[in-house]
């Protein structure tokens, strides 16, 4: 081969290398992008849940325990005028309402798991993965090391998130911010195999691109999501929804109290 076909072939190499050097930073930074954005939802989503916890999912709790309490007292009665035995009484109440307690005692074993909620331990080899994954992008995104507003800005976006992913044990997130950091300029490598890496960290990019888009797509689709925009909406024009639907649901409440209380009194002077 003569001396210039040699250039002209290192050339078309370096091209095309320097191509896909491009292409992965941009997906790199679109990567960082929608990340971002997932992470803003979802922390919309969990504080529009603690909001929606607070003011509305007590009283649909307390309303169901009222109503259960209510259709057990209701076939106690029942079954006294079918001059059924005490002790038969319960075992058939416990009998019938099982599934329904069951539910309402785990839902609210749920409402206090959050509170007591702790991360699980890893094994030792995921948790040295874990935290070489960590010190990789703190490194990589620590504000003081910016050169720039602009880069200062992104990487105190970004920096917070790496945090949270760690402490969450959010190996997923760390992998998919790690993206595009194989070594691409070893010495070793002939153009074709720096080819073929950059080429396999390109599709990377990509899958991770599509899966963060179905990730926000998932979101934005969900009851929680749509119940907050709803409301937001409504805020928009005076309407507080979640304050009148928490009144509402109080005084379904204090009502199904009232009743339950005279199906009570109606057992025991039965006795």
């Amino acid at each position: 081969m003569k001396p210039a076909a040699l250039i002209h072939v290192d050339n078309i190499d370096e091209k095309q290398i320097a191509q896909l050097l491009d292409a992965i930073e941009a997906k790199q930074a679109q990567v960082e992008e929608l990340t971002v954005a997932v992470e803003q939802l979802k922390s919309e989503v969990d504080l529009f849940q603690r909001r929606y916890n607070a003011h509305i999912s007590r009283y649909y709790l307390e309303l169901d325990k009222v109503e259960l309490e209510t259709k057990e007292y209701r076939l106690r009665l029942q079954l006294r005028r079918e001059n059924v035995s005490e002790e038969e009484i319960e075992a058939r109440v416990e009998s019938c309402f099982r599934a329904s307690r069951t539910r309402i005692e785990a839902s609210e074993e749920v409402d206090e798991s959050e509170l007591t909620s702790q991360e699980d331990k890893l094994p030792d080899t995921k948790a040295k993965y874990l935290q070489n994954l960590y010190r990789k992008l703190a490194k990589r995104y620590h504000p003081d090391k910016a050169t720039d507003a602009e880069e200062e800005e992104r990487r105190e976006q970004l920096m917070p998130l790496v945090n949270r992913a760690y402490h969450e044990q959010d190996i997923e997130t760390l992998e998919r911010l790690s993206l595009g950091e194989t070594e691409r300029y070893v010495s070793e490598k002939t153009a074709r195999e720096k080819r073929a890496a950059l080429q396999t960290e390109l599709r990377q990019l990509n899958r991770a691109m599509s899966e963060l888009r179905l990730e926000i797509n998932r979101l934005k689709t969900g009851r929680t999501y749509q119940l907050k925009q709803q409301i937001e909406t409504a805020k928009a024009t005076g309407k507080d929804l979640l304050t009148g639907l928490a009144k509402d649901l109080e005084r379904r409440v204090k009502t199904s109290r009232a009743h339950l209380a005279r199906l009570i009194n109606m057992w025991h002077r039965a006795e």
